[in-house]
């Protein structure tokens, strides 16, 4: 892990494609799965995305600040946010 980097999701002032926002995690910038999911076209975005790059955002359930030990559990992905916009473009510019 890059020691520069900050172990928590930040919401940036940013905004991407329909309105969602952007955050950075781990030095990487992207869009929340879940608020993918309250998009209309959620499950046509879950067929066409497989191969999309994503990070997993760990919940550190231990006392020792470590968020990838054994006690974690995902409570999101973050979508990266070139993987996102290249869908965006597309699905604005085709209708799929």
């Amino acid at each position: 892990m890059h020691t520069n980097s900050v172990k928590h999701l930040q919401k940036t002032e940013n905004k991407s494609f329909f309105d969602l926002s952007v955050y950075q995690f781990l030095g990487m910038f992207g869009v929340l799965e879940s608020d993918i999911k309250k998009l209309d076209f959620y499950e046509y975005w879950c067929e066409v995305s497989r191969g999309s790059g994503m990070l997993p955002i760990m919940q550190d359930n231990g006392e020792d600040g470590d968020l990838y030990d054994e006690n974690c559990e995902v409570i999101d992905c973050l979508i990266y946010l070139y993987d996102w916009e290249k869908f965006s473009r597309i699905y604005i510019n085709t209708g799929n």
